[in-house]
């Protein structure tokens, strides 16, 4: 039998930034020893999140023409 710890949480979906530094604080009260490998993991997911969706929202103007001209 394997042996396992368990975090349920429940995240009003009305408040995502709050809940969700709630549930990585709780994360991180567990792992003392490994809070910036964490911690860096989930700069690198951000990071990544953020890089695609201001792709999308570049591409998105281009195809738009916001504010280009074809001159």
């Amino acid at each position: 039998m394997k042996s396992r710890t368990l975090l349920e949480c429940t995240v009003d979906l009305a408040q995502p930034a709050p809940e969700l530094a709630a549930v990585i604080s709780a994360v991180l009260a567990y792992h003392t020893d490994g809070q910036a490998e964490i911690l860096r993991a989930l700069d690198y997911e951000i990071g990544t999140a953020l890089a695609a969706l201001e792709t999308k929202a570049a591409a998105e103007s281009e195809a738009a023409g916001d504010g280009a001209s074809d001159i």
